[in-house]
């Protein structure tokens, strides 16, 4: 049964995938791939060999002996009809076969009257290309010369799957390499953050234990020891978040929201924070800001970025504005803080890392909070948007895909 439209351009689509998936078009001549070709051209007896690649409208040529030709137009190419042949494709006199007697590569300049190609067949039984020969002069190859050109087409895939075998395992290798890194500066940020409060929280329920400590000063060490813990339980809050943030970034529930709206509640929650700070904060939008969204989630990306600015900024304000733009439904959050060189604005979005002015100030925190918005925003095909400069204060924001506006209930 003749497969549909719809099949064949869902065919073609994983066969791309599977071809760029090798990263070898356009890439420089490699002596493996040139070694092949040149015992194609001898073992068929004929001048000319290649190993094409059948890309989405041209052919490009990964090795060739006995042509300058880099590639062609898909649409002109003895290649594309090699790829619909299970076995090799022969083609003895090119002039006198209707499908190829037109090609430029046949009546032009070229001559070519003999073609013979074989499949580049991918583990996945994807065609990606062929390994084929070609001659001026009609001709035939032997049952040898066959199997021969079959034998050197699998080892073409051979040698591209062992590319991408050796570019993953590097792949792998880098990311076991910062899996280390982040682990020795969690336990290294870990252990500050949370050994300095224990050890304040552990002196004080010392002090407070002596009995003849005037009432004055238990009031002060008590107050003490419930900011320490205070701090310790944020902490732990920020580990468990980043931990739930990273397990369910692809299964948010994302309902229509008012971005407006969420960014007005946020800065309510946070205003007394700010202002026992001395600092003015304040929330501004020109309309409805409309995407759908994890309510939840957001608000909690949402306020930290509040938060980050109110621990950031000594004197001034805060301002929160909810917008949209090219499409992208924003909110960002305006501080006249420390702000951020350009540096720091990549690092600051990894887990554990922090600016170098914040770690100059040794600012309390695991340096997570970043990492948790840039998780939620990730998890709702968003960006983070950061726009500062030392000294300069700093604008940070959320952007993710708009939509609505939504009809009221």
């Amino acid at each position: 049964m003749a497969a549909t439209q719809v099949e064949r351009e869902t065919l073609e689509q994983e066969r791309l995938a599977a071809l760029y998936g090798y990263e070898i078009m356009d890439t420089p001549a490699e002596s493996d791939f040139d070694d092949i070709v040149t015992l194609a051209a001898q073992l068929c007896d004929k001048p000319i060999a290649l190993i094409s690649l059948v890309g989405a409208d041209r052919q490009w040529f990964k090795a060739r002996v006995g042509t300058e030709l880099c590639e062609g137009p898909r649409d002109e190419s003895f290649c594309t009809h090699a790829l619909h042949h299970d076995d090799i494709l022969q083609v003895p006199d090119a002039r006198q076969d209707p499908r190829f007697a037109e090609l430029p590569l046949v009546a032009g300049e070229q001559h070519v009257r003999f073609y013979a190609g074989a499949p580049l067949i991918t583990p996945n039984g994807r065609r990606i290309g062929t390994l084929c020969v070609a001659d001026r002069e009609p001709g035939l190859l032997t049952p040898a010369q066959r199997e021969g050109l079959r034998a050197l087409a699998r080892h073409v895939v051979t040698h591209l799957e062992l590319r991408k075998y050796a570019r993953d395992m590097h792949a792998l290798y880098e990311r076991l390499r910062d899996a280390e890194r982040i682990k020795d500066e969690f336990i290294a940020r870990v252990n500050h953050e949370f050994r300095t409060p224990l050890t304040s929280i552990h002196g004080y329920l010392e002090m407070l234990g002596d009995p003849e400590l005037p009432s004055s000063s238990r009031d002060g060490f008590l107050m003490r020891v419930q900011r320490n813990s205070d701090r310790l339980l944020a902490l732990v809050d920020d580990m468990l978040l980043a931990a739930q943030v990273s397990a369910e970034s692809r299964d948010f529930h994302r309902q229509p929201a008012d971005l407006a709206l969420l960014c007005r509640a946020k800065v309510t929650e946070n205003r007394s924070l700010a202002e026992a700070k001395g600092l003015t904060i304040t929330v501004a939008s020109a309309g409805p800001v409309f995407a759908d969204i994890d309510h939840r989630r957001m608000g909690q990306a949402l306020e930290r970025l509040i938060l980050n600015a109110i621990k950031f900024t000594e004197q001034g304000s805060i301002e929160v504005t909810a917008e949209t733009r090219d499409g992208q439904a924003m909110m960002l959050v305006r501080d006249t803080g420390t702000g951020i060189s350009k540096a720091d604005q990549e690092r600051v979005l990894a887990p554990f890392r922090r600016g170098a002015d914040a770690e100059r100030a040794e600012v309390q925190g695991l340096g997570l909070g970043l990492s948790i918005v840039k998780a939620i925003v990730e998890g709702h095909e968003g960006t983070v948007v950061i726009d500062s400069a030392p000294g300069e204060g700093a604008t940070v924001g959320i952007a993710v895909p708009a939509s609505g506006p939504y009809p009221e209930v």
